[in-house]
């Protein structure tokens, strides 16, 4: 059993990334709360990852590590549940440890559990006098650990999502020639349901922007499903393939995972050809692109399908454009709204903002500096597509 569990607990340390954590200034705030809340010393989160104690939050030690056997944590994580100390001189599990001898005297640690159950760390707080501690401090101390262990373990999955959705968005901008393209997203929370593809290569600028129904987590899922299908259309879309057909084929694989859970996604595609700027396009219920020529015309690419998911036998009609000299397409999710103000005329509000900024990669950095400034409510992405003057 015991091999078992610590084969369990490895496992979650490292999904969790906790086995190579150092130190955090928002669990640096816990254990600080928990010495002022409680009158004592020294307070640690303590991670235990084979011989060797880490501690990603600290407050009245240097926060270095040290071995596993020398913690009173160790105990602790083998009961799995609350241990508390009044003096630890006269308990034969702790007398002979360094910190004893060191002047430590109480102890109170509190197992701190992922989401199955195992435990990953320790909250305690420990001083240098024999102590007692009272009804109220014990649920005090309780409820504190409560805390710690959501920061530990909730957040550090949210950041992981974070850094894994990150990973599947394009990295920086892509250039050939006259042509760039680049993109930024800004999601709501942690994770959003916006998500946004783009390429350039053999001849043709390929641009996806969708967004899915909610935020989180579960928004976050069906958008990664979704741009996994529409990647599957790759070598069609290159191919010449009607943008309508590679959607529809889309939309088909993603359809029961729509019906399950009860989602939907609105989408733009776009493939621009480098050659001569001709935009073909796919308007999925989304209304969100525009394209700003050089002499400061704005034409709205928009068409009358619905989102994916909406209906099981629906399909998508390709639309054309073309992009001349000094022309930008600019694609972005609604929360841009949120920041230019929704309502009657958003979109020469947006396409003045567009011209604002002759540098792209200028309008996609204050869209997301503004983004961040107004934590606004909805996801906030936008691509642009330009070509040179």
């Amino acid at each position: 059993m015991e091999t078992t569990d610590a084969v369990r607990r490895e496992k979650a340390l490292a999904s969790l990334g906790l086995a190579e954590a150092t130190g955090s200034e928002r669990l640096d705030r816990i254990t600080d709360l928990v010495t002022r809340a409680l009158g004592l010393p020294i307070s640690t989160i303590t991670v235990l990852d084979g011989q060797r104690a880490t501690f990603p939050g600290s407050t009245g030690t240097d926060g270095q590590d040290m071995a596993t056997d020398q913690t009173f944590c160790e105990v602790t994580q083998a009961l799995g549940e609350t241990v508390v100390v009044e003096d630890a001189r006269l308990d034969e599990r702790f007398a002979w440890k360094d910190a004893v001898r060191d002047g430590v005297t109480f102890y109170a640690g509190q197992p701190l559990r992922d989401h199955h159950g195992t435990v990953v760390a320790t909250l305690c707080v420990a001083g240098m006098e024999a102590r007692r501690l009272t009804e109220a401090e014990l649920d005090l101390f309780l409820e504190l650990a409560s805390w710690a262990e959501h920061e530990l373990v909730g957040t550090t999955e949210m950041r992981l999502a974070w850094e894994a959705q990150s990973a599947l968005l394009p990295q920086g901008a892509v250039s050939d020639g006259d042509w760039r393209i680049e993109g930024s997203c800004v999601p709501a929370s942690a994770i959003g349901g916006d998500f946004y593809d783009y390429e350039l290569s053999s001849d043709i600028g390929l641009v996806r922007l969708g967004d899915v129904m909610g935020k989180g987590t579960a928004a976050a899922l069906i958008g990664a499903g979704v741009r996994a299908s529409l990647r599957g259309t790759h070598d069609a879309v290159h191919a010449g393939v009607d943008l309508g057909v590679t959607v529809t084929q889309a939309a088909r694989v993603m359809q029961p995972d729509f019906e399950r859970t009860s989602a939907f996604a609105t989408l733009f595609e776009a493939a621009v050809d480098l050659r001569d700027g001709t935009v073909r396009y796919v308007d999925a219920g989304s209304g969100l692109a525009l394209l700003v020529r050089a002499d400061g015309r704005v034409v709205r690419l928009i068409g009358l399908d619905h989102p994916l998911g909406i209906l099981a036998d629906d399909h998508w009609t390709e639309r054309q454009e073309r992009m001349e000299a000094g022309d930008r397409l600019v694609v972005f999710s609604d929360g841009l709204l949120d920041i230019v103000g929704d309502g009657p005329g958003w979109v020469d509000r947006i396409s003045t903002l567009v011209r604002t900024y002759d540098d792209p990669a200028e309008l996609v950095a204050e869209v997301a500096e503004q983004s961040r400034k107004l934590s606004s409510i909805d996801d906030v992405t936008i691509v642009v597509v330009s070509r040179a003057a």
